[in-house]
């Protein structure tokens, strides 16, 4: 797949939150990191909300298939709040529901931290976390990493 990694692509914003189900004028100071196909068509986005000083929230949307989860894009993807903004951790809230986000999650690297009973309107919240010592898809302060 030929394919490009968009930074600050405010088209993906909305193209997420359709996929995600939720409103984008929820999300407060929204980033997102998206791939794109040779004809331009989104296959992921990742957007980044609620910053602290420490922490944002992340949010993953895909157009169904699997062929957007590179290595390459995956790095973007961490090295951005990691590695570029110096966060500490980052924070997903997954539908408890929704089996197959809870399984990425899981895959990429994040553990539950929580459960958050009757936190949306038809289901309950799972806390996600992963801490930047605990992400595989970069590299330590002092490790050969290119960043």
């Amino acid at each position: 797949m030929a394919a490009r990694i968009a930074f600050d692509d405010h088209d993906a914003i909305a193209w997420a939150a359709a996929r995600i189900g939720c409103r984008p004028e929820s999300w407060q100071s929204p980033r997102a990191i998206a791939l794109r196909r040779a004809d331009n068509t989104l296959a992921a986005a990742v957007i980044f909300e609620r910053f602290s000083e420490c922490d944002c929230n992340i949010h993953v949307a895909s157009d169904g298939s699997r062929h957007w989860m590179t290595r390459t894009f995956l790095v973007s993807v961490f090295a951005y709040p990691f590695i570029q903004l110096g966060l500490r951790r980052i924070t997903g809230l997954v539908p408890a529901s929704n089996f197959n986000a809870l399984r990425l999650n899981q895959h990429l690297g994040f553990e539950i931290e929580g459960y958050c009973d009757h936190a949306m309107p038809e289901d309950d919240i799972v806390v996600m976390g992963m801490t930047r010592a605990r992400c595989r898809f970069i590299h330590q302060k002092g490790e050969r990493n290119g960043f």
